[in-house]
């Protein structure tokens, strides 16, 4: 669907893509030491490994009938946007259960909120 969350979705995309942009652009740079190098390779590694978990996520949500799920992984926190007006507890722990397994997070740590569009 079209709105506050497939913006925010796209948005999260682009700022990866600037991101990445910037990383590649420091490894394949003369002028800085291996170590700087490696530096941005592991950030970049660390980046689409966290990429990769957030739309593994997504995928699972969506594929549950939960509709624009945007799930974002901050460090050990972990943040999801519904397109619902509301939830209920079943469908919660359906989430909960779904983020906790493909973050690797504890349940705890997930925030999740509904936005109605």
């Amino acid at each position: 669907g079209m709105g506050i969350l497939s913006d925010a979705k796209l948005l999260k995309e682009q700022t990866r893509a600037k991101n990445k942009e910037t990383l590649l652009e420091i490894i394949g740079s003369e002028g800085i030491s291996d170590e700087q190098k490696q530096a941005a390779v592991d950030s970049m590694v660390q980046m689409t490994a966290i990429a990769e978990k957030e739309s593994a996520a997504e995928i699972l949500l969506e594929a549950k009938g939960f509709q624009d799920v945007v799930v974002s992984i901050n460090g050990d926190m972990v943040d999801v946007v519904v397109n619902a007006p509301a939830l209920d507890d079943a469908m919660r722990a359906q989430i909960e259960d779904i983020v906790r397994r493909k973050a690797e997070v504890p349940a705890e740590n997930i925030i999740i909120s509904t936005v109605a569009q």
